[in-house]
């Protein structure tokens, strides 16, 4: 596989042909000075450095970009916080207790830690699962889950990615960032949020905590976390210019 660039390439903000005119329009005024001025060396010397300096735009300031990044991280953590909020459904209706349902509240996290860094996306989850902690029914233990399955998504794909900005690089690090998920979700529902969800609500589920961690929760996590990575990679290269700083 070559190593295409995943990002978009900059255009520039000017066509050929307008850069052609405005050439011929700096030529033409400099001319027009030179015969004014005279032929003295100095005026030579200032025409021709003025010729030689690029168009270039003011830097922006720290503060400006640390304003854009707190802008866009908000703004894709208002967006997960939607998704996690509203747009949920369960997947395995089999299953006997109504704990699996499905989200794709992790597509903003993986654009932002793909664009802004591993760290954003952390924050947003953060975010996330802090805002949906006002509205929680399972008295913090769902939330945790949430965090810890999706950060292990989102952490080590973005923290690939951000050493290797290209569309093998994107691939590889969502498919670390899919078995890093299938792990630690499993071994984090075997010996932290079953035992903690049935010492607070359900004790019977601890007789299905094999099945739930292994079997159940693992597909569950497997699909969730196999389609937000596709949709992830579908949408990025689209809207990447908006979210870089």
């Amino acid at each position: 596989m070559k190593d295409e660039p995943f990002e978009p390439k900059e255009s520039s903000l000017l066509s050929k042909n307008e850069k052609i005119e405005i050439n011929e329009s700096q030529i033409s005024h400099n001319n027009f000075h030179e015969n004014i001025l005279g032929n003295n060396s100095e005026n030579e010397e200032d025409i021709s450095s003025k010729r030689n300096i690029p168009n270039k735009g003011k830097p922006r300031t720290k503060g400006k970009v640390a304003t854009a990044y707190l802008t866009k991280v908000a703004i894709l953590t208002a967006l997960s916080v939607v998704l996690y909020l509203f747009a949920r459904f369960p997947i395995f209706p089999i299953f006997p207790y109504n704990v699996l349902d499905m989200d794709f509240s992790s597509i903003p996290s993986l654009l932002g830690g793909f664009a802004l860094g591993p760290m954003a996306a952390v924050i947003i989850e953060f975010v996330k699962c802090s805002i949906k902690l006002i509205t929680s029914t399972t008295g913090l233990v769902g939330e945790l889950s949430n965090f810890i399955v999706s950060v292990s998504l989102v952490l080590p794909a973005t923290f690939f990615y951000k050493y290797n900005k290209n569309i093998k690089g994107a691939i590889i690090g969502l498919l670390i960032g899919v078995l890093s998920n299938a792990l630690i979700s499993s071994l984090s529902n075997y010996f932290i949020i079953v035992p903690m969800y049935a010492k607070l609500y359900l004790p019977m589920l601890m007789d299905l905590r094999i099945e739930f961690s292994f079997q159940y929760g693992l597909a569950f996590n497997l699909i969730k976390s196999i389609s937000t990575s596709l949709i992830t990679f579908l949408l990025y290269k689209r809207v990447s210019k908006l979210l870089h700083l």
